[in-house]
C-alpha cells in the first residue's frame, strides 16, 4: 500500500526480479496522492508512478554512483529507495508491505533514529541486503551528500566538485538570501567539517507534515494552453494549488540566481511545499544553489572573459528571464553594498580558488551593477 503519512494512497505491485512496479490500483485518497503523477494523458499509472518512485532516489549521475551501489550490493538506485520501504527526509511517502503492522509514526526519518528505521523495515523490505534504510537511499542531486542528525536536527551535507567550490558558493548565496531575503523564504547554508573535509550543512526544511513538491510535477497540474508560456503556465498551476504570492517568489529566484550566476535552477529544485494533513500549499524556500559563480567553469574559460551562463527554469537567456520579473520592490539598491568583497572573503576561505577569484569578483559586481541600475529605473 503506498502510503502518505497514516493515509492510504493505493495498492502497488512491486515485481523484485524486474526492479520496478508493474500494477497500481484506483486511488483511495486522491488529495493526498503525489501531486502530478496519477492521470497524465498518454501515461498509464503504473509506468508515471514507476518514473515518479525513480526521481525520489539517487540520480544515475550522482557522483561516485557506482562504489554505493556496490557497498551496499545492489544493482540500481531504486534497490536503495526500496530499502527504505520509500522513506524520505523531503516527503511523507512510503510503502507499507501486505500484511505488515508498520506504522509511519514508528518509522519515519523525521522524528525516529536513522538506526532504528533500519532494524523497523529490513524484515519488511523486498531488498534483503546488509546495509540498513537511511534517507540517504531517497536523496536526489548530482554531488555527494549524506543525512546526519547533530544536536537533534537532520542536517543535509553536500560536497563539491573538482575544486570543491560549491559549498563555499552555497554560503554565498546564503548571505545573498540574508540580505534580500525574509528567514522564510530561503534555506541558510554554512560549512562545517566532514572527516577532513569542508562541505556545507543546511537544516531540513521541512516539518514532519510536510511534502516538497518540485516545480516538474507542479507544472502538470492544469492543461498546457498554447498561448501561455512556460512561465505562465507554472503560475497557473501553483495558483491551482492555492499558493499565495507564487509570481512574487518567483521574481525572487530568479533575481537571486541571476546575480550569482546559478546555472542548475532546475524543475527539481524549486517547487512548493505541501502541508499533507490540510492540503494547504506555500512557495518552497530557495535552496541548493551550490551551481553558481562559474565553478563548473575551467580556469582558461575564465581568464578569456567567458563569465555567460545558461538558464535551466523558464528560458535558458538569463536576460530574457530577467524581463519574467514583473517589479522589485521587494529589495533595495544599498541591500547589495559590499556583497561581491563578501563573497570573495566566503571564497577565499578555499585554497584552491585562489587563481580564480579575480576574475570571479569582477564578473560578480558586473552583475550586482546591472541588477541594481535595474531595479532603480523600474
Amino acid at each position: 500500500m503506498l502510503m502518505n503519512r497514516g493515509h492510504e494512497i493505493c495498492q502497488v505491485v512491486y515485481n523484485r526480479r524486474r526492479r520496478e512496479f508493474i500494477h497500481v490500483g484506483g486511488l483511495l485518497d486522491k488529495s493526498r496522492a503525489p501531486l502530478g503523477v496519477f492521470g497524465q494523458r498518454d501515461v498509464s499509472d503504473a509506468v508515471a508512478f514507476d518514473m515518479w518512485w525513480k526521481g525520489r532516489g539517487i540520480p544515475i549521475t550522482r557522483a561516485g554512483l557506482q562504489r554505493i551501489l556496490d557497498d551496499a550490493g545492489v544493482f540500481v538506485p531504486e534497490e536503495l529507495a526500496m530499502r527504505n520501504l520509500g522513506l524520505s527526509l523531503s516527503d511523507q511517502y512510503w510503502i507499507c508491505p501486505q500484511g505488515s503492522q508498520l506504522a509511519w509514526s514508528d518509522i519515519n526519518f523525521f522524528n525516529n533514529s536513522f538506526e532504528r528505521v533500519s532494524d523497523a523495515t529490513a524484515p519488511h523490505s523486498p531488498v534483503s541486503t546488509p546495509a540498513g534504510a537511511h534517507p540517504d537511499n531517497t536523496s536526489d542531486g548530482n554531488l555527494s551528500k549524506r543525512w546526519v542528525v547533530r544536536g537533534g536536527k537532520r542536517l543535509l551535507l553536500k560536497g563539491g566538485g573538482t575544486n570543491n567550490q560549491e559549498p563555499y558558493n552555497e554560503v554565498v548565496a546564503t548571505a545573498l538570501h540574508q540580505r534580500m531575503l525574509k528567514a522564510d523564504e530561503y534555506v541558510p547554508y554554512r560549512l562545517v567539517d566532514d572527516a577532513g573535509t569542508t562541505q556545507c550543512a543546511c537544516e531540513d526544511f521541512l516539518s514532519d507534515e510536510e511534502e516538497f513538491v518540485p516545480a516538474i510535477y507542479v507544472d502538470r497540474l492544469v492543461p498546457e494552453q498554447s498561448h501561455l508560456s512556460h512561465y505562465q503556465h507554472y503560475v497557473r498551476c501553483c495558483e491551482s494549488l492555492g499558493v499565495e504570492d507564487a509570481e512574487t517568489a518567483l521574481w525572487k529566484m530568479i533575481v537571486c540566481d541571476d546575480i550569482i550566476a546559478n546555472s542548475d535552477r532546475h524543475y527539481r529544485n524549486f517547487g512548493v511545499i505541501r502541508n499533507v494533513e490540510t492540503l494547504a500549499c506555500r512557495p518552497a524556500p530557495i535552496f541548493d544553489s551550490g551551481s553558481c559563480l562559474w565553478a563548473d567553469v575551467p580556469l582558461a574559460s575564465l581568464k578569456c572573459g567567458e563569465f555567460s551562463f545558461r538558464g535551466k527554469q523558464f528560458d535558458s537567456n538569463p536576460a530574457r528571464q530577467l524581463l519574467l520579473v514583473g517589479d522589485m520592490d521587494w529589495f533595495e539598491p544599498g541591500d547589495l553594498d559590499g556583497f561581491g568583497d563578501q563573497a570573495i572573503e566566503i571564497l577565499a576561505r578555499n585554497p584552491l580558488l585562489s587563481e580564480r577569484l579575480p576574475y570571479i569578483k569582477q564578473s560578480l559586481e558586473r552583475r550586482i551593477a546591472r541588477i541594481v541600475d535595474i531595479r532603480e529605473w523600474s
